[in-house]
């Protein structure tokens, strides 16, 4: 199975290092090509983790915009100003930077979850408070994205 999935409950040291989940690290087989991210600010409060094929169509797509757009400079600059190249150490770790922990609200106990192609760093609070907030129920939000995507089958 591809991409990243799951929920799991980590806890940052003093030094702002977390163990990734082994279920969301890179396999062996992938780690020599997959042991790199970028570490940024992600969207609805969070911070996202992105291998770097990901970033790289990020970039792409964010190319393809017009720099004369005053939403895309602000959204490009607050992405890549706070941007960090991570690498995962022999055990899996990695460090998030202060910037990034003060800007997410996160501390000691941190709320990693699998989105597929990324993974999403939380403070677990700023979650639940996130999906209680979100106002429509899991059902009604899967018909309409499946009742959206019908016609591009």
């Amino acid at each position: 199975m591809e991409g990243f999935y799951g929920q799991f409950t980590v806890l940052m040291d003093t030094k702002g290092r977390i163990s990734l989940p082994s279920k969301l690290r890179p396999s062996e087989k992938q780690a020599k090509q997959d042991n790199e991210f970028i570490l940024t600010k992600g969207l609805d409060g969070c911070l996202a983790l992105y291998p770097t094929s990901e970033w790289q169509q990020i970039q792409q797509r964010l190319g393809e915009l017009n720099f004369t757009q005053k939403d895309f400079r602000y959204f490009s600059r607050l992405l890549h100003s706070v941007a960090v190249n991570i690498n995962l150490d022999r055990q899996g770790r990695l460090l998030i930077p202060s910037h990034l922990q003060q800007d997410a609200g996160i501390n000691k106990e941190i709320l990693a979850i699998g989105v597929y192609r990324w993974i999403e760093f939380w403070n677990p609070e700023s979650y639940r408070q996130y999906l209680s907030q979100y106002g429509q129920s899991y059902e009604d939000v899967a018909e309409k994205l499946f009742d959206l995507n019908r016609g591009q089958e």
